[in-house]
């Protein structure tokens, strides 16, 4: 038998690769290999960073991997099965070139490649630092309110990230918005990390991520709030030359809080206020002036101490009836052209101060008859406006009949 063996084994070795060789190809067939790129990116896993570093900036979050593995593999595998890691256990300070790793615990997969294959890290130490926690308030209360002093309940905390950044930090601020207030605050706000030039330093982490503020806002007493009305005066000035009108007044603030030692003296008063006379005549333009209230005497406004009086001015717009002799540009030459009629009507509409000065070249009706032969012709006429800030209609007639010959045309003559 071993004899046989000896004799025989280059013919069995052979038998059993070509067995092999079809096993494979038939399963092949069956469940061919595909090579593609994973239809969903793969999260980094950055781990084994040493203690007391910390990684600076933004950092690649997502790689893509191609894989080679059978169809049936394929169709099961999600991206839970694969994994790409960065190993920092090997790092120090500085700027770093890591390469990305595969692993997958699934077999039959074979990843032929990651991109990217490196990515550039910058590592600095750790730091920490307690830094003061300063409140400020932007903002006024209602005008007859008035805000104590802000109460937090922490004064200072600890802040931990790159040395770089942590160095930069010089005050925990916290920001309170007392704009129009009427309530008093007892609330969580968060704290902003800000540099020695006032910009929030985002790489930095405290435990303490808000602080705690009390805060009273009381209502003052023998305050009373009056309605703004702005005067304007000029109006009929303005309207009388005809080209200019008022179309917009408004008022900023459109209330104010008065007071008074006396809250008799402070019913007694109407419910408005009105700001000083705001001259309007003689403007062509939208403007704006910030003007005094007319307050009595015995009293004193809380807050703002003036109005700002927008107003806006537009043209006063008007309408005209003209009438144009029409033009014909393009005549042959040798050859003789006759517009019927002879005057069109056109509407103007605009400012009344562009219409009153028109001129009597600034309106044309133009008949062009470039390349036209002998013959009866109906054409449009072309408006020419040349002030800007003009509309117009289809002139009267909007069509015109023109007849172009050799000879000119004989003169009328009534008969004896």
């Amino acid at each position: 038998m071993i004899s046989w063996l000896r004799q025989n084994i280059g013919t069995l070795l052979m038998a059993f690769i070509l067995a092999l060789t079809a096993w494979v190809a038939a399963v092949g067939q069956q469940d061919p290999i595909i090579e593609q790129i994973f239809p969903e990116q793969l999260p980094i896993d950055y781990r084994n960073l040493k203690d007391g570093l910390t990684v600076v900036g933004d950092i690649l979050e997502f790689a893509d991997v191609t894989l080679r593995a059978p169809t049936s593999v394929w169709r099961n595998l999600s991206i839970s099965d694969l994994e790409v890691y960065a190993d920092l256990s090997q790092l120090e300070n500085g700027t770093r070139l890591v390469t990305l790793h595969f692993h997958t615990n699934r077999r039959a997969i074979q990843q032929t490649s990651i991109d990217p294959e490196t990515v550039t890290l910058n590592i600095e130490p750790l730091a920490i630092k307690t830094v003061d926690i300063q409140v400020s308030t932007e903002g006024d209360p209602a005008p007859d309110y008035r805000a104590e002093e802000p109460v937090p309940d922490l004064t200072a905390t600890t802040i931990v990230g790159p040395a770089s950044q942590v160095d930069q930090v010089v005050i925990g601020q916290v920001v309170v918005d007392l704009t129009d207030r009427q309530r008093s605050i007892d609330q969580a706000f968060p704290i902003n990390f800000i540099d020695t030039d006032g910009n929030i330093v985002t790489d930095v982490n405290s435990e303490d991520k808000q602080v705690h503020i009390s805060m009273q806002i009381t209502k003052i007493e023998n305050i009373r709030r009056l309605l703004v009305i702005p005067v304007l005066i000029g109006q009929d000035e303005l309207e009388t030359q005809g080209y200019y009108r008022v179309a917009r007044i408004s008022v900023s603030p459109q209330e104010v809080a008065v007071f008074s030692e006396e809250p008799d003296a402070l019913e007694a008063l109407p419910g408005y206020l009105q700001t000083l006379p705001v001259n309007v005549a003689n403007r062509t333009d939208d403007f704006e002036e910030r003007i005094p209230l007319d307050l009595p005497p015995g009293f004193l406004l809380i807050g703002e101490q003036s109005a700002l009086v927008q107003v806006g001015i537009e043209p006063i717009e008007t309408s005209i009836t003209i009438s144009l002799p029409v033009e014909i540009q393009g005549v042959g030459l040798g050859l003789y052209s006759y517009p019927s009629p002879e005057m069109v009507n056109l509407i103007l509409s605009g400012p009344a101060e562009l219409l009153d000065s028109l001129q009597p070249d600034d309106v044309r009706a133009i008949l062009d008859v470039q390349g036209l032969t002998l013959g009866t012709y109906q054409l449009e006429p072309q408006v020419i406006v040349l002030p800007e800030g003009l509309t117009w209609e289809l002139p009267n007639p909007s069509v015109i009949e023109v007849v172009i010959t050799a000879t000119p045309r004989p003169t009328a003559t009534p008969s004896s």
